[in-house]
């Protein structure tokens, strides 16, 4: 497992390093791709425990957010949320022999999940600085999460909480945030010229980086707890599936893109 772990971050993460340095239309088609194989993961479990959502819905409402933020047309987004609400609303009626109501909810709700905060990934890029952003953001999170599993794997004793995932633990918590703080405290001291921000920011940016990491991180294991599998999927080698990979990322990128909007306005 441990192997494939490995093989599969030195495929992929050039790969996303990649498209993230080139941006644009490139990095544009990355997070639909990561939208729709999400999207699809969801379904594909939702299904097999009985629900029947609207796949073609789903996958529309989640592409449509997307184009509208590479678009810029933000003025458009309420809009489009009651156009698809409304279309949620027509599936519930045109399928009301069957339990359309509670299809469209979890639909909803995945489609949320999903579309806005991977939005904020496309336009955390979009800023002046956005490819230094999001690179704080990846490296971040993968910090994190890599010093979680190994140091929990190695020495973790105190389960962190069990009834959501029995595997972490208190010491790969502490390990995850420590080193991520500390690892952005260094490179603000050490390389001041690759970020304008002073080292209490630097602070406060990794804290919030690991913290939000381990929430959705929480967030998706309490939804795989409750559908009954470990994995979303088998497309990651090593990792699982879109929804494994992506869950810590997707939730920490609102925080980071605030944090720096917040700090250029001080």
């Amino acid at each position: 497992m441990l192997k494939l772990r490995i093989i599969s971050a030195l495929i992929f993460g050039p790969l996303i390093l990649g498209m993230v340095y080139l941006g644009g239309i490139f990095y544009t088609l990355l997070l639909l791709t990561i939208a729709n194989l999400g999207i699809y993961e969801y379904d594909n479990l939702l299904n097999r425990h009985g629900y029947n959502t609207p796949h073609f819905l789903n996958h529309l409402a989640v592409n449509l957010f997307l184009i509208v933020f590479y678009l810029e047309l933000h003025v458009f987004v309420l809009p489009m949320m009651l156009l698809i609400l409304f279309a949620y609303f027509i599936y519930i009626l045109i399928n009301v022999e069957n339990k359309s109501y509670f299809d469209a909810a979890v639909s909803i709700l995945g489609v949320l999940y999903l579309s806005p905060l991977l939005g904020f990934l496309l336009i955390l890029r979009m800023q002046p600085e956005g490819m230094i952003y999001l690179y704080c953001l990846l490296g971040g999170v993968w910090m994190h999460d890599t010093l979680a599993y190994f140091i929990g794997t190695k020495w973790g004793a105190h389960k962190f909480a069990p009834s959501i995932s029995p595997n972490k633990s208190v010491e790969g918590s502490l390990a995850g945030i420590v080193g991520t703080v500390l690892a952005f405290f260094l490179a603000v001291i050490l390389y001041p010229q690759l970020l304008s921000i002073n080292p209490v920011e630097a602070v406060i940016l990794g804290l919030g980086i690991a913290v939000f990491a381990q929430f959705g991180d929480l967030l998706e294991s309490t939804f795989k707890r409750q559908i009954e599998v470990k994995d979303t999927s088998g497309i990651i080698p090593g990792h699982g599936g879109i929804l494994d990979r992506f869950d810590s990322l997707i939730i920490t990128a609102p925080f980071v893109y605030y944090f720096f909007y917040l700090v250029k306005m001080i």
